[in-house]
């Protein structure tokens, strides 16, 4: 059975071994307690719905490692949500930082429901209940959620509303991803599919893909995947293919994207969207395509599917979203992977903007949060590639390295604790 926080540390062990961990930093076993969270927190979490009976949810939040700065990772509200799926987020959250260079760690948090089931009411008592238990655990020098997975502004809004309400003061900085009008960010809805797109044009360049005539497939239509499909299309590329939780649509000569957008907010599914046919939601990896953006959950491409995948490039707008097995399937096949660590840090870097501009009270138009974004993204992707190319390595296995130095040398000039 699939373990997304063992797959995680067996891909830390395997990149600490190759940097030299226990050599450079002798008798401090900084591999064990890279890989053990500082804290993990399991809650339950009652809930009564509008029709007077009574749900009962698990709860989590994983603090993984603050060598770096505070905790910082999203909140997601989905079904298979469980302890060990969380540890694996915390944990790349905070490598993720490292890459990128901005001054957090990692953690993650969430709640184990059917939140799309739920009525309004009982989405924003159910995100109350969860902050007013986690509260202690929050703060914008402390840990710092943000959106994930069926979370978004709205729900940010509730939780530093909830944190107001306990404390009796302001602090915007406790939560990123809020509502502009609360204090959040401009470009922050959109900044993990701007920052995979910045990623996509800086490997397209490097492999000869002219992304104005190129065709691109998109799994998972939330957040991350729409916009990584708007902004494709802005670039020229033509996006054959997209899919969400329930099927998938395909077509040949280009999907409208705007309308297909348009066509999702008004609450259809895109396999029912007319500008195209409906497909199985699987088949939409073997779309013959040049670049494949996987934005949805962990372990969608493995081992089962792997030999299906004809793209040239491979962007992880999601966390881990192919396996291990099938990651050296693709190295074979000699497909260019873009690593979540490096091309999906664009939502917690503007997030970083966000946490910046609070602290100072003093707002970003567009134009700077794009520019500051790109210019990290882009300064991140070059060292990793350079780092590739010094070390005869993937780009996953560059960007541990990096992030590797990074937190160790932070965590071996702190000391013992």
């Amino acid at each position: 059975m699939y373990n997304a926080f063992q797959v995680a540390k067996e891909r830390f062990y395997l990149f600490a071994e190759r940097v030299g961990l226990d050599r450079l930093y002798p008798r401090e076993n900084l591999a064990e307690r890279l890989t053990t969270p500082d804290r993990s927190v399991e809650v339950r979490l009652s809930l009564k719905l509008d029709d007077g009976s009574v749900q009962i949810c698990n709860g989590y939040r994983v603090q993984f490692n603050d060598d770096r700065g505070p905790y910082k990772g999203g909140i997601r509200f989905h079904p298979v949500v469980d302890l060990d799926e969380v540890k694996a987020l915390a944990f790349w959250m905070y490598i993720k930082t490292a890459v990128v260079n901005i001054p957090f760690g990692g953690a993650k948090g969430g709640i184990k429901v059917d939140y799309q089931a739920l009525k309004p009411a009982e989405q924003e008592r159910l995100t109350k209940r969860y902050a007013k238990v986690m509260i202690s655990e929050f703060g914008a020098e402390k840990d710092i959620p943000a959106p994930d997975v069926n979370t978004g502004a709205r729900e940010m809004a509730w939780i530093m509303d909830t944190w107001r309400m306990i404390h009796g003061r302001y602090q915007r900085g406790v939560v990123t991803g809020k509502p502009v009008e609360m204090g959040g960010s401009l470009g922050r809805a959109t900044a993990t599919g701007r920052g995979v797109i910045f990623c996509v044009e800086q490997a397209a360049k490097e492999i000869g893909l002219d992304l104005s005539s190129a065709t691109a497939s998109v799994q998972g239509f939330g957040n991350v995947g729409s916009a990584s499909a708007v902004f494709l299309s802005e670039l020229g590329a033509k996006v054959i293919a997209v899919s969400d939780y329930y099927g998938a649509v395909r077509n040949p000569r280009g999907l409208d994207i705007p309308a297909l957008l348009l066509h999702v907010q008004e609450g259809g599914k895109v396999h029912e969207f007319a500008g195209g046919e409906a497909i199985a939601r699987d088949d939409l990896f073997g779309e013959k395509v040049d670049v494949l953006v996987p934005a949805a959950l962990e372990n969608a491409i493995n081992i089962e599917n792997v030999d299906r995948i004809q793209a040239k490039l491979i962007a992880e707008g999601a966390n881990g979203p192919i396996s291990q097995d099938a990651g050296f399937v693709l190295m074979d096949k000699q497909v260019e992977v873009i690593p979540d660590v490096l091309c999906n840090a664009g939502g917690v870097t503007v997030s970083y903007f966000e946490w910046v501009q609070n602290r100072q009270e003093f707002y970003w138009d567009a134009q700077r949060v794009d520019d500051e974004l790109r210019q990290i993204m882009v300064n991140a992707y070059q060292h990793v590639y350079e780092t590739s190319q010094l070390h005869n390595c993937t780009k996953r296995e560059a960007a541990y390295r990096i992030a590797i130095a990074r937190v160790a040398e932070a965590a071996h000039r702190r000391g013992v604790q």
